[in-house]
């Protein structure tokens, strides 16, 4: 279960930077080499980029690809390691949740508003934000004990990471 999710969610990033790029450049290659380009191109690429951002957060967190200051934790004694490392996990919960809520709560005043081009609700855009927020919640508490618990040396770390990278 855990592959098939994983495998969705990158496969609908990858769907979304392809489609988003052959818009691109089809519509560059339309207004240079043909002098006609397609209005709706530049909006609707740029939707599917905000949406690719928020869906790949989860992935990105899931990967250790986000800023992070591990010098704390890494200094100090194992048990005291693991409850910095507690703490940071229940405050990065918090806000990507508060985030998530937010993000829910703008989308649904933004639905009446609607995009100057396609004229979809703006709703829709912002609705990236929320469910970007849960998948990356979700992969967050799917890494949290072995982001918790995590060996101190670089050996175990690497192995750490295979692992995690081979799911």
């Amino acid at each position: 279960m855990l592959r098939g999710f994983l495998f969705l969610n990158r496969l609908a990033c990858g769907v979304l930077l392809a489609a988003s790029c052959t818009l691109v450049f089809v519509n560059v290659v339309g207004r240079y080499a043909f002098g006609t380009s397609f209005a709706w191109a530049e909006e609707v690429s740029r939707y599917m980029m905000i949406w690719l951002a928020f869906l790949a957060a989860g992935l990105a967190l899931r990967e250790g690809a986000h800023i992070a200051v591990e010098n704390l934790p890494d200094a100090l004694p194992e048990p005291l390691a693991v409850a910095v490392r507690l703490a940071a996990l229940l405050l990065m919960a918090g806000f990507i949740a508060l985030v998530g809520w937010l993000g829910w709560t703008y989308a649904q005043f933004a639905m009446m508003q609607r995009t100057p081009v396609m004229r979809w609700p703006v709703g829709q855009v912002y609705l990236a934000i929320p469910i970007g927020m849960g998948l990356m919640l979700l992969h967050l508490l799917l890494v949290a004990r072995d982001y918790v618990f995590r060996p101190k040396d670089d050996a175990a770390r690497v192995r750490a990471a295979e692992l995690g990278s081979a799911l």
